[in-house]
């Protein structure tokens, strides 16, 4: 969890240019309540964004060089840490709960023209352990049900690494750029590297076990109570 402070400091000044003046404020105090829950919280403690933060402005997301429709993108997350039950994990933080929003909004009348969400899933839940879907509520909306599936896997949980595959997604070539000039690049690459690499074996240790289901319907529904992402 230190290391991942670390690590958070350096992915805030990397966003910094992305966002909107107005929410700036908001990104520094997301690396003060992680470190404050570790040493005010003896047993668990709550990390979130509860206003959402909004990007600049992207408009050139379908094809390089081409102009697009100008959105915005508003990220938020909230999740819930809990400290080892026994004495030898005492100082280990897991999980209880991972979920990142993300919504695309018209960037000239606001109108929310997707809204999706990664979430790391309970046990009774069914899906992928990690997986992205289209809001229900967004579906609800938008089609008028509010329909779940499909889950589809993904390989990135904390919401660092979701903004980042957004914002790959829609500043394909200013993000890149941008990463290539950020401070502490290294740290946030060995990080990265070593959740994904973390999450591609645990999935292939899945499809290792016997079965009589195919790796994709196994891919479908799993859980990994013990996946660390951190």
């Amino acid at each position: 969890m230190r290391n991942y402070g670390n690590e958070l400091a350096h992915w805030i000044r990397a966003f910094e240019p992305f966002v909107e003046h107005a929410f700036k404020p908001a990104l520094p105090r997301l690396q003060a309540v992680l470190e404050r829950g570790q040493d005010a919280s003896p047993e668990k403690f709550e990390w979130d964004l509860k206003e959402p933060i909004a990007t600049i402005v992207a408009d050139s997301y379908d094809k390089r060089g081409g102009k697009s429709h100008k959105v915005r993108l508003y990220w938020q997350f909230e999740s819930i840490f809990r400290r080892g039950a026994e004495t030898r994990r005492k100082n280990i933080w897991t999980v209880a709960k991972m979920v990142t929003q993300i919504q695309v909004r018209d960037a000239t009348t606001d109108d929310r023209l997707l809204h999706f969400h990664v979430d790391m899933k309970n046990l009774g839940q069914l899906g992928p352990h990690i997986h992205l879907q289209l809001s229900e509520e967004y579906m609800a909306d938008k089609v008028g049900s509010p329909i779940a599936v499909p889950r589809f896997p993904f390989a990135t949980v904390l919401p660092t690494d979701c903004l980042d595959f957004v914002l790959s997604e829609f500043f394909p070539t200013k993000w890149p750029k941008s990463q290539s000039e950020a401070h502490g690049l290294k740290i946030l690459q060995t990080a990265q590297r070593k959740r994904l690499t973390n999450m591609a074996e645990a999935i292939a240790g899945l499809w290792e076990k016997p079965s009589k289901q195919t790796p994709v319907s196994i891919t479908q529904d799993y859980h990994m109570p013990d996946f660390e992402i951190a």
